[in-house]
């Protein structure tokens, strides 16, 4: 799966999802919308295979509560096509490979496709600040904990 970041600022990352399993690129405004959606394609294509049931709060009778989201503003114009963002483009893109979803997280390895750099991660926490420090102007110039591919 990848991931297209064209915003972000304290920690608040705005993007695409991009994926064979999704008819049409995915926006999203936060990273739980982001997480959320790839888990919705795992879970949907049982791949990979999620070894624990995830907990949720559940409304009164039983049924999983809904999430609304507000505020979604769309990034294509009326004639279907990306609209770019202030700087011409996005600010990373990170190829997500998932392979497994054991205990209650993910594990796998995720690519800088910009600095052709990768990293394995355990959790998506794990992913999520390597994300985070790819994002950061100091990690632009020293890039210590990324491999070269």
């Amino acid at each position: 799966m990848r991931a297209e970041i064209f915003t972000y600022s304290g920690g608040y990352m705005r993007g695409m999802l991009h994926s064979l399993y999704l008819d049409t690129p995915y926006e999203f405004v936060n990273l739980v919308q982001m997480i959320d959606k790839m888990e919705e394609v795992f879970d949907t294509k049982g791949f990979p295979e999620a070894f624990m049931t995830p907990k949720m709060f559940k409304a009164s009778n039983g049924n999983r509560i809904n999430k609304e989201v507000d505020g979604n503003v769309s990034m294509k114009d009326n004639n279907n096509s990306t609209i770019q963002t202030e700087s011409g483009g996005s600010k990373c893109t990170f190829e997500i490979n998932v392979r497994f979803r054991q205990n209650a997280s993910w594990q796998g390895q995720i690519l800088w496709a910009e600095k052709n750099l990768k990293q394995n991660f355990r959790s998506v926490l794990e992913m999520l600040k390597l994300m985070d420090e790819a994002l950061s102007d100091e990690a632009r110039e020293n890039s210590v904990k990324w491999e070269r591919i």
